[in-house]
């Protein structure tokens, strides 16, 4: 026999914790969102949206439980031209780990927006990840951007070697934009000072072990540490200036705009199965094969 059920009860879906309390990753995710969210109410072209001075948007990210540096750099990069850098011992080692280039481009945002991102995803070979109202977010993705990466020796694809690449597309006037892009190098940098490091300690015990036979040979403790450093810091010169052209490239292929794509001639006129500008196929007649004269001295039977 079934137990009788109530009729009136209903599903009611579980309380959430009023005191719950949010994740560092889960205060970026909220706040990315309500800023695009908010973004929406005003366009592109209208300034006269609500502003707010630097300081209270350091109290603001404080209360979310973000560090004033960071809310600082990142008002620095909105207000100058260069990535901003915070000083630290790789920086004075190898330079800075943020390349910026900026240009103006005399196309509207969204087609440049559209294209852009095509050209980082097809030749780039980069993932999105973030992407709010004309700003984005991009990556060289999972393992397989590691691999290529690791296989680009001739430094053909450099993005696929920056930690992060920034794009943002802004438009100033009817039918012109601004293009802003920051490639973060921080893992390149990182990379080279280890090995630097490594080598330079590894060639400065040899001559260390060497000096305790020979005091001669303590001379050149300091060079081994600082040899490997300067011919670091050449290589990660090199791969700036690489990233750089790259960008410039982009900023170049921008301003030139997407291919135009060739206009399908117009075959209004034309018969279905017609084929223009072609001679029709003349028929198939097989013909006799004329048969060989018969040689002298022999005689047709």
């Amino acid at each position: 026999m079934e137990p009788q059920r109530d009729q009136n009860r209903t599903l009611q879906a579980p309380r959430e914790g009023v005191d719950r309390r949010l994740r560092p990753t889960e205060i970026e995710a909220v706040l990315r969102r309500s800023a695009e969210l908010n973004a929406r109410r005003w366009s592109r072209l209208r300034q006269e949206g609500p502003t707010v001075s630097p300081e209270v948007v350091v109290q603001v990210a404080a209360a979310a439980g973000i560090p004033e540096p960071d809310v600082r750099q990142a008002m620095g990069e909105l207000f100058s031209r260069k990535a901003a850098d915070p000083p630290s011992y790789l920086r004075t080692l190898l330079g800075p780990a943020r390349v910026r280039a900026m240009r103006e481009i005399g196309h509207p945002a969204e087609e440049t927006d559209a294209y852009l991102e095509e050209l980082l995803r097809r030749d780039g070979g980069l993932k999105l990840r973030y992407r709010a109202d004309g700003h984005s977010l991009w990556d060289p993705g999972s393992s397989g951007g590691l691999v290529r990466r690791t296989l680009d020796l001739s430094g053909d694809r450099p993005l696929l070697k920056t930690r992060s690449l920034e794009m943002c597309v802004e438009e100033t006037d009817a039918g012109r934009c601004t293009v802003d892009l920051i490639a973060d190098l921080s893992n390149q940098r990182s990379e080279q000072a280890s090995l630097a490091l490594l080598l330079g300690v590894t060639f400065a015990l040899l001559f260390f072990f060497a000096g305790i036979q020979n005091g001669l040979f303590l001379i050149g403790v300091i060079p081994a540490l600082l040899a490997p450093a300067l011919g670091f810091r050449l290589a990660y010169l090199k791969s700036k200036r690489d990233t750089v052209r790259v960008l410039d490239a982009l900023h170049d292929a921008a301003e030139a705009g997407p291919p135009k794509v060739e206009e399908e001639p117009d075959r209004s006129g034309r018969r279905p199965g017609e084929i223009q500008g072609l001679k029709p196929i003349p028929r198939f007649v097989a013909q006799k094969k004329a048969s060989p004269d018969p040689e002298p001295g022999e005689s047709e039977l």
